[in-house]
């Protein structure tokens, strides 16, 4: 476990880093057009028997989504910490990992739930979110594995 992590797990880290904080400030700062940047969020929606429209970032909670953005800059912030930490070792990156694997996995049920549930179509961008969990949750279950033998 004192082994020094290797480099394709360093890169994971400020790969995810450089994602969550993206993803985490147009969230935070801008979450009603960030959603509607995205495709999450349609641009105006057109009540019901009415020729009126409103913006479609009328139907979200912004507290709820700068909660979000909030958290995944705070992810991000722990996977640059360790991602700077000088000859890392296993014994120090393991929890890391298993946090990071762990929220990968249950990120994925929670889409995959709320997909299911929508009453419309499923923006591109969920699809792609969805795809980088996976991605995610594959390379840091790999490392975990790797961890777990060293």
């Amino acid at each position: 476990m004192n082994k020094e992590i290797p480099n394709g797990l360093r890169n994971t880290f400020i790969i995810h880093a450089v994602i969550g904080l993206l993803f985490g400030a147009a969230l935070m700062f801008i979450p009603g057009r960030a959603l509607t940047l995205l495709g999450w969020v349609p641009q105006n929606v057109q009540l019901p028997q009415s020729e009126l429209s409103v913006p479609g970032e009328t139907f979200i909670d912004p507290v709820l989504i700068r909660l979000l953005g909030a958290t995944l800059i705070g992810i991000a912030y722990l996977s640059f910490r360790t991602w700077r930490i000088k000859a890392c070792t296993w014994e120090q990156a393991m929890p890391v990992v298993q946090f990071e694997t762990v929220l990968c996995g249950l990120s994925i049920v929670a889409l995959v739930i709320g997909f299911f549930r929508m009453q419309r179509a499923i923006p591109l961008i969920g699809w792609a979110v969805l795809l980088l969990y996976a991605a995610l949750f594959i390379a840091w279950g790999v490392f975990w594995r790797e961890g777990n033998r060293a």
